[in-house]
């Protein structure tokens, strides 16, 4: 090789090894909205009886109603009384919409189904993630707002989700809702993988704490290299140890098999954080938190179910927020998921 050559070749691998390294500060294939996408959020009015509806928005802030504000979707009925459609979070990857849901207040399955244009949807599947073979007192209580994720490190689907288990719930940590031993609610937050949502990988605890948590949403922050969580502590506002009805925020790094966390930064929404719309705090109460990043700036959406009903705040680090109260969400809907899909698959819009 020529010595003017080799020196011109190594500087450009030098220079590319360089720019490799270091945080990306342009936009890359990961930001949206593009001008071919539509910003939507899923809800659902009541119990969940009659099933999830969908919004649209073109500046992040006001969402407008799709389907004249009617269910895009209608409740399975399915003979073990799982008949509700809460919590639905939609994911679209590939050419298809995939949904999971809540499919009541107690039992041990989420709900499945998946469309190409959010009108025609298939047969939807029980989907049971803690085996039948586990003993009694690591079967669930309940299995609460599933949430779906696509992981392109692993390149699947993940669901996080959030269950009491008779062995959580009963033993002396009193990390319970209202920190008694024995009470009813000591969820805590399970994965769960899938590259085809019909055989899943082992169900696990995917965020270890001491205290109950319930409705995990997370979003990969690209530009640091990190995911972002948002979580709820549904302990009661009063307690003297992480007292709760509200928000927190912690950040992993990439491999979701190994996670790292941070400490929890907040509470960032309800009780004792700055954002809630009523000062009583049975309607302080935030739930639901749905996470996504719009151009140069995160939206968040939770749900005041007793108290005002949907929010919307903005950040552009996800640690300080401005509380949108001009923001315009559905009406006495409930907890919500925002996510894009491409205009020309929306049904709804043509």
């Amino acid at each position: 090789m020529r010595p003017l050559f080799s020196a011109l070749l190594a500087s450009i691998m030098l220079v590319t090894a360089v720019l490799a390294s270091e945080p990306r500060t342009t936009p890359s294939a990961a930001d949206h909205p593009t001008a071919d996408e539509v910003l939507l959020l899923t809800s659902f009015k009541a119990n969940g009886q009659f099933g999830p509806s969908l919004s649209q928005s073109t500046d992040g802030v006001h969402f407008t109603p799709l389907n004249h504000g009617e269910p895009f979707f209608q409740p399975p009925r399915w003979p073990n009384g799982q008949n509700l459609v809460r919590d639905a979070s939609i994911l679209y990857h590939d050419g298809l919409f995939h949904m999971v849901w809540t499919t009541g207040w107690t039992g041990r399955i989420f709900g499945y189904a998946s469309s190409k244009d959010l009108v025609s949807w298939s047969e939807p599947r029980q989907v049971r993630p803690f085996p039948t073979t586990l003993p009694s007192e690591d079967q669930p209580d309940n299995v609460w707002a599933p949430e779906l994720h696509w992981d392109p490190a692993k390149q699947d689907f993940f669901i996080l989700f959030s269950s009491t288990t008779p062995r959580e719930r009963n033993n002396v940590d009193a990390s319970n809702n209202d920190g008694k031993v024995g009470s009813r609610y000591d969820n805590r937050v399970y994965i769960t993988r899938t590259k085809d949502f019909v055989s899943y990988r082992e169900t696990k605890v995917f965020y270890p704490c001491d205290f109950a948590s319930i409705d995990a949403v997370m979003r990969l922050d690209e530009a640091n290299h990190r995911w972002a969580m948002i979580i709820k502590c549904p302990r009661n506002w009063d307690l003297p140890r992480m007292p709760g009805r509200n928000l927190w925020v912690s950040f992993t790094g990439l491999d979701l098999d190994h996670p790292d966390f941070t400490p929890l930064h907040g509470p960032i929404a309800g009780n004792h954080s700055p954002m809630h719309s009523n000062d009583d705090p049975k309607k302080a109460m935030a739930e639901g938190p749905t996470l996504i990043r719009y151009h140069d700036r995160w939206l968040l959406v939770w749900d005041e179910p007793a108290g005002d009903g949907l929010q919307l705040a903005t950040s552009a680090d996800l640690l300080t927020w401005t509380h949108r109260k001009d923001a315009t969400l559905p009406a006495k809907e409930f907890h919500g998921t925002l996510f894009y899909a491409p205009k020309a698959s929306v049904g709804w819009l043509k």
